[in-house]
């Protein structure tokens, strides 16, 4: 999972390593999305950035574990994109929800660049979305930025539409119809 599209009028998806909106306790802010390891690799080389975080790693994960207890997030966003495999080829889709929705993210500083920058928790994939991936975001509400546990909404209402390309939400064949699973 690489792109997610925003609710922001001005941005239609966002990549890694590109400034997004978020949302903390105290307003939107704009922050950088991968949070920078802190680890270094052998000969000095920084491992990559922490883009996404699985739910069940962040308590093993010193720089998530902290963040999660400190600086907590809500990525606005209409949904994301996944893929599965059709025959020989892989079909991309945009999963998206009915309204504005949000994922849970995780804030972090590094000392060594003073960037503050976010990280989407992932936890197993449910319902519509157990088609496209092992993982998806973890899609909540307001309560996150008060409580670290995470209290995951249902995806009532949530829709797979088939796309041409990944960063395209315009979707293939009649888009009434949706996809049926």
């Amino acid at each position: 999972m690489e792109h997610y599209t925003l609710t922001e009028a001005s941005r239609s998806d966002i990549a890694h390593g590109q400034l997004a909106p978020i949302e903390l306790r105290d307003g939107v802010h704009e922050m950088r999305w991968g949070v920078l390891a802190p680890w270094r690799g052998h000969g000095g080389k920084r491992g990559p950035n922490i883009y996404e975080a699985a739910l069940d790693m962040i308590d093993t994960t010193p720089i998530l574990r902290n963040a999660r207890a400190k600086r907590r997030c809500l990525v606005r966003a209409d949904g994301w994109f996944g893929s599965r495999k059709i025959g020989s080829k892989r079909q991309p889709y945009w999963i998206h929800a009915p309204a504005r929705t949000a994922f849970a993210g995780l804030v972090a500083t590094h000392d060594d660049d003073g960037i503050a920058s976010f990280a989407i928790v992932m936890v197993p994939a449910a319902g519509i979305a157990a088609p496209f991936g092992a993982s998806m975001p973890a899609i909540v509400d307001e309560r996150w930025l008060h409580t670290p546990e995470i209290v995951a909404l249902a995806l009532t209402g949530w829709r797979a539409d088939a796309v041409a390309s990944i960063g395209s939400v315009t979707p293939l064949g009649n888009p009434s119809q949706g996809e049926l699973f």
